[in-house]
């Protein structure tokens, strides 16, 4: 498991005092900056039976298995419709019954065993959950049981986004590994050698997070993005009623992360004449910003941060998308 350049410091610096690992980690930080895959990374050097520079070396035995992805001593613990898509795209077939968004207390339980039982290389045992606020209750408690009593030569890695939706006592018997946006000059090598062809307009968009520029960067998402801010920079407003229809369940979260972004840039234009996310449209966010009423901007703000939170399961995406664009229009007094 290779890292990214951003993140090898923090990973060499964790793995390389084994004598002293603690036995739960909460790595947290903004979306899009690679978490998940510091976390395989760090499982896979803590496993590794002769790491370089404290990382894993790529060529033990343990490696080998980590790679193939059947370490015996390893395990990963997903929301089941996370799991679904990796399945459809390594080529499986997608069960007809509902996946669940959330993990689950029987799959807490099931590792329960891989906890209690002997490793099979005499090291160290690793469970990499993620995203961690996506336990239901019950899993979290049942999880706080192992963090309270843990097995010798075990670690456990959660993976979070939004930290402060955990339980505070999970929170508590775990060591903070705060992640933050990398480095723009690494972010934008990287996004280079991914084959995408503006980096830095990615880059913004994404607030310097480069896996989330990436997935950004893709066709139809910059299309998506294209469409939305056409219809957000129109004079007369946007049409609700018409665009509305286009934002079904699928499109729900990314049509709030577009309308978060877009009226981040407009209260800093106002206050500081400068956009972050949506550079390229900088003269229409000048002209929306300079009729907006900035209080109801900031109210905006606050209501899309709760429609996001509920973006992966509102009860009618179109309404949702209408009454957003709608509180825009107010906001922005076209």
């Amino acid at each position: 498991m290779i890292p990214f350049p951003w993140h090898r410091p923090a990973l060499a610096r964790i793995a390389a005092d084994r004598a002293h690992m603690p036995h739960a980690l909460l790595v947290h930080g903004p979306q899009g900056i690679g978490k998940a895959e510091f976390g395989r990374a760090l499982a896979a050097a803590v496993l590794c039976e002769a790491p370089r520079e404290a990382l894993a070396c790529g060529a033990c035995v343990s490696c080998h298995w980590f790679g193939q992805g059947n370490h015996p001593d390893f395990r990963e613990i997903v929301p089941e419709a996370a799991a679904e898509e990796d399945e459809e795209e390594a080529g499986g077939d997608a069960r007809e019954k509902a996946k669940s968004l959330v993990i689950k207390i029987e799959q807490v339980r099931a590792v329960a065993d891989f906890l209690s039982l002997s490793t099979h290389r005499a090291g160290f045992r690793v469970l990499l959950l993620h995203p961690a606020e996506a336990l239901h209750p019950n899993a979290a408690n049942a999880l706080l049981k192992s963090l309270e009593e843990p097995p010798p030569a075990t670690l456990m890695i959660m993976v979070s986004d939004r930290p402060g939706r955990l339980l505070a006592t999970l929170r508590s018997r775990c060591r903070a590994v705060p992640l933050g946006i990398p480095p723009a000059p690494a972010a934008l090598d990287w996004l280079a050698k991914q084959g995408v062809g503006a980096p830095e307009s990615a880059l913004a968009a994404a607030g310097g997070a480069p896996l989330l520029a990436l997935e950004l960067a893709q066709p139809e998402e910059d299309a998506f993005r294209r469409r939305l801010v056409a219809e957000l920079s129109k004079p007369s407003g946007a049409d609700a009623l018409a665009f509305a229809p286009s934002v079904d369940r699928g499109a729900m979260e990314r049509f709030v992360h577009w309308m978060q972004t877009w009226v981040h840039d407009l209260v800093r234009m106002r206050l500081a004449g400068s956009a972050r996310h949506h550079r390229d449209s900088a003269s229409a966010l000048r002209a929306r910003a300079s009729g907006g009423d900035l209080d109801a901007l900031l109210a905006l703000d606050r209501e899309l941060a709760q429609a996001r939170a509920l973006a992966a399961h509102p009860l009618n995406p179109r309404l949702v998308a209408e009454h957003l664009l709608l509180a825009y229009n107010r906001a922005i007094k076209p």
